[in-house]
């Protein structure tokens, strides 16, 4: 007698009754024989007002895929956009190669083509790269850093007058003082008051503050997670940050890895100035893996940079058209007296492009793969303005 068939439910939005199954099953994937939850690991993604973007199939009755999106705004010098980033891709052990993740994280594009998020962003290791690139992912460049300090760094580490205060969540005028500091950063993702809450009250997640004179210096925040671990953010005086890090090392009384954006911040500046030799990818970071993006909407992203593509130009004038050749997309762009123009349609002779290529050639190309040769009208001006980064502080990482 023929076996009957699986009763499949979904790809569809987790409901409230899926919602304690789905949490089971990532921790039971990614946190098990750790004291850690994804619930409070990641509060701004594994929350019941988000569960209408977490997508799941069940089997039989069972949930055996779950692939959540968490959309985040960008701040990105003058311009802005929305950045939706895959969170814990997970499939029950027993009904693996059958599908059912591919299934949702195509629901979850879905969704962000609908909300017209132009830009996916996820995580992962290189073993899984092919899993994310058939759905239009592609691995990007380096990232960021990580440096590495510790005890034997205590002596050149300058402490400074400052006085050093623990983040409590009982005191408003610390959270205050800590959103000043990090709204001073031009490139980030955008947080609300709630969301600032919600990050600096991690489990396992210590954050420091630097006073001088009654007044706030700066800010570090140092976690011992699996998944944030390290000195992970800071903002302020590069001085005040110094003396932080003094504090953190000499209270942790080991090596700790410092992860920093590409971009200038105080806590890179500190790094170069003590622990230049340490230097690496932060690829090669505990806790961090390797980025992956997809361009979903290349005419919404490039008109959210134009700003940032105008600059790179050098002053440059001339027309690029490029075509996406795996959704027909196409998109020119215009440049002249240090501005630049985006408009739909291609001009003639296009520089034609897979979406992979895409990401190739905004991102840059990881260093596993074979880097993007571009050729034809305009290709000089695409290698004046690309690649294009923006950073996802290590906080924000989901």
């Amino acid at each position: 007698m023929a076996a009957s068939r699986p009763v499949v439910d979904g790809p569809r939005a987790c409901a409230p009754t899926d919602f304690e199954d789905a949490l089971a099953l990532i921790n039971k994937v990614f946190r098990e024989g750790t004291s850690q939850d994804v619930r409070t690991d990641y509060p701004l993604v594994y929350h019941p007002s988000a569960m209408r973007l977490q997508r799941i199939i069940r089997v039989d009755g069972e949930l055996v895929a779950h692939v959540p999106v968490a959309p985040r705004g960008i701040v990105a010098g003058g311009g802005a956009f929305t950045a939706a980033m895959i969170s814990a891709t997970v499939t029950h052990p027993g009904y693996r190669h059958r599908g059912y993740a591919s299934a949702c994280l195509l629901d979850c594009i879905r969704t962000m083509d609908e909300e017209g998020w132009p830009v996916s962003v996820l995580w992962t290791l290189e073993r899984t790269f092919p899993f994310y690139q058939q759905a239009g992912y592609e691995a990007v460049a380096s990232q960021g850093w990580v440096y590495t300090i510790g005890p034997k760094d205590l002596d050149a580490l300058r402490r400074g007058r400052f006085g050093v205060v623990e983040y409590d969540s009982a005191d408003p005028r610390l959270l205050d003082a800590i959103m000043k500091m990090h709204e001073g950063e031009p490139l980030r993702v955008a947080r609300s008051r709630s969301d600032y809450e919600a990050l600096f009250s991690l489990p396992k997640v210590s954050t420091f503050l630097a006073m001088e004179s009654g007044r706030f210096a700066g800010y570090l925040t140092y976690g011992e997670s699996t998944n944030k671990p390290g000195l992970i953010e800071a903002g302020g005086r590069v001085e005040a940050v110094e003396a932080l890090t003094a504090h953190v090392v000499r209270r942790a009384d080991r090596d700790v890895q410092v992860i920093t954006p590409l971009t200038p911040t105080a806590l890179g500046a500190l790094c170069e100035a003590r622990a230049a030799e340490t230097k690496q990818p932060v690829e090669k970071a505990a806790g961090v893996g390797n980025q992956m993006h997809r361009i979903n909407n290349l005419e919404v992203l490039l008109r959210s940079i134009r700003g940032h593509l105008g600059a790179k130009s050098g002053g440059h004038s001339g027309r690029v058209s490029i075509v996406c050749t795996d959704s027909g997309e196409a998109v020119t762009l215009d440049f002249a007296g240090g501005e630049a123009a985006v408009s739909t349609g291609a001009s003639a002779g296009p520089i034609a492009l897979t979406r992979r290529e895409l990401t190739k050639l905004v991102f840059g190309s990881h260093p596993s793969l074979d880097p993007l040769r571009v050729d034809g009208p305009g290709a000089d001006l695409l290698k004046l303005v690309f690649p294009y980064y923006f950073p996802i502080w290590e906080l924000d990482h989901c």
